[in-house]
């Protein structure tokens, strides 16, 4: 008995039927990735922006990638060739900027605002509570600084005599006050925002935020709490 074959038109048929449904499944899954990447890269942005300060500790679970710099410096990674772009037109504009410090690991951290602890009790001879008191508007706690995210810089003018508080007005730091923006970075403790950000005048001082929040930032001269607080309550 001769095998039988379904006509033709019953296959087209077929095909009219399966092929929107192809179709739709195809459109369906090229919108879902296109969705995850967007999710991707607005989860990344906003991780840029995370809030580091008195009420806003580093999150146990804070992991980035990190990339060397010299000098035992580091950063996350996302940052690495914005600063590195910054640093080289400052140097072409007649500033010599040296970075002062990058990441710092939670011991690093304790160890640093240690030394200033106990030099600051040693100067002004005030007991231990008092020096915690007057020390928390020049430098974080472990677990509260901007340094643990590897998006803070301090950078300095390199071969100055002049001590961190004097070297406003040197040609390095009044460059990247006002240019840093244009690499994505900010002035994080602005001396007209002392009251919102709670930390004294950091003229040194610099915070990776992207691109785009930096322009704002600049363009509206808001701290990163009134940025915030604007654009992500």
């Amino acid at each position: 008995m001769e095998e039988q074959t379904p006509p033709v038109g019953r296959n087209r048929r077929r095909l009219w039927i399966l092929a929107p449904v192809l179709l739709l499944t195809v459109l369906s899954l090229i919108f879902l990735a296109t969705r995850a990447v967007h999710w991707s890269l607005q989860q990344s942005k906003t991780r840029l922006l995370t809030l580091v300060d008195i009420e806003h500790p580093v999150e146990d679970d804070y992991n980035v990638e990190f990339m060397l710099l010299g000098d035992g410096q580091m950063m996350d990674s996302r940052c690495v060739d914005d600063l590195e772009a910054m640093l080289a037109d400052c140097r072409a504009a007649g500033g010599r900027p040296e970075i002062t410090a990058s990441f710092r690991t939670w011991g690093a951290q304790e160890r640093f605002y240690e030394e200033r602890l106990t030099a600051l009790m040693a100067e002004q001879g005030l007991d231990e509570e008092a020096a915690r008191a007057r020390l928390t508007r020049k430098i974080e706690a472990p677990g509260y600084s901007e340094h643990q995210l590897g998006l803070a810089v301090d950078i300095l003018e390199e071969g100055s005599e002049l001590p961190e508080e004097e070297q406003s007005d040197t040609l390095t730091l009044r460059w990247l006050r006002e240019n840093a923006w244009r690499y994505g970075f900010i002035l994080r403790y602005a001396e007209n925002k002392t009251a919102i950000t709670g930390k004294d005048y950091r003229p040194w001082h610099f915070r990776y935020v992207g691109h785009e929040a930096a322009a704002q930032i600049v363009k509206l001269d808001l701290a990163l709490e009134e940025y915030l607080e604007m654009f992500f309550s």
